[in-house]
């Protein structure tokens, strides 16, 4: 009897050593699969308002080029979505507006004017975290740039007529720069933005609408850079 009493007892101890250690294995493999998991994902979403300075380069392209052509400040707003991957890596898309006005002064021929105009761009960023800060790079795509400027025909009573000053910006451009987070929901972004190339296409200046005075339209080329500042909300 004593004999069979031991046998038990060694039966149950042996047993009990197997689920523990089979529970062991088993957390450990837990563990295991919990690290080898896709890194978290989240979202975010942004508003942000700002300015830009503007350095725009004007490039003659026929030997009667006469004005002047500036751009200076813009104005305009943003909506980015962020789509965070793990700790240091994002992908933010971005719709931002901007309201610019442009500058002709042709002293030659006694001739200025102001051209208003709306541009609409997407920015597709790529960003990589690193402490506070966000380093944010990636093309940026113009889908509305078409400036314009009045002319009148001199006469009493005349209408002004707007004339198309030609594309400013290439339908693919480029931005880098840093953004930081701050106080949970704020967010201070400085970038810069440039051109990979000139305007391939020229632009087209006329300061009358007398044919006589200028037959042929004055044309240019542009190049344009900025620096952006933007403060913004996020949720």
């Amino acid at each position: 009897m004593k004999y069979r009493g031991f046998k038990l007892l060694t039966i149950l101890m042996l047993a009990l050593l197997l689920g523990a250690a089979t529970a062991h294995a088993s957390s450990h493999r837990e563990k295991r699969q919990k690290t080898k998991q896709s890194p978290k994902v989240s979202t975010e979403f942004g508003l942000g308002v700002g300015a830009r300075y503007n350095w725009l380069n004007v490039q003659p392209a026929s030997s009667t080029f006469t004005p002047n052509i500036t751009m200076k400040m813009s104005y305009g707003a943003a909506l980015q979505f962020r789509l965070n991957i793990g700790k240091c890596f994002g992908i933010q898309p971005e719709i931002s507006y901007a309201y610019s006005t442009l500058r002709i002064n042709d002293k030659t021929n006694n001739f200025s004017a102001k051209s208003k105009f709306n541009l609409v761009q997407i920015p597709i960023l790529l960003s990589f975290r690193i402490a506070m800060f966000r380093v944010n790079f990636g093309p940026v795509f113009t889908l509305m740039d078409s400036p314009t400027y009045p002319i009148s025909s001199g006469e009493e009573g005349a209408t002004i007529t707007q004339m198309p000053l030609g594309k400013i910006f290439p339908t693919v451009t480029y931005t880098a720069g840093i953004s930081v987070k701050f106080a949970k929901c704020m967010i201070l972004d400085v970038r810069y933005a440039d051109q990979f190339t000139n305007i391939k296409s020229y632009n087209s200046y006329i300061w009358t609408l007398d044919e006589t005075k200028q037959p042929e339209a004055q044309t240019f080329r542009t190049r344009s850079r900025s620096i952006q500042l933007r403060i913004g909300y996020a949720f």
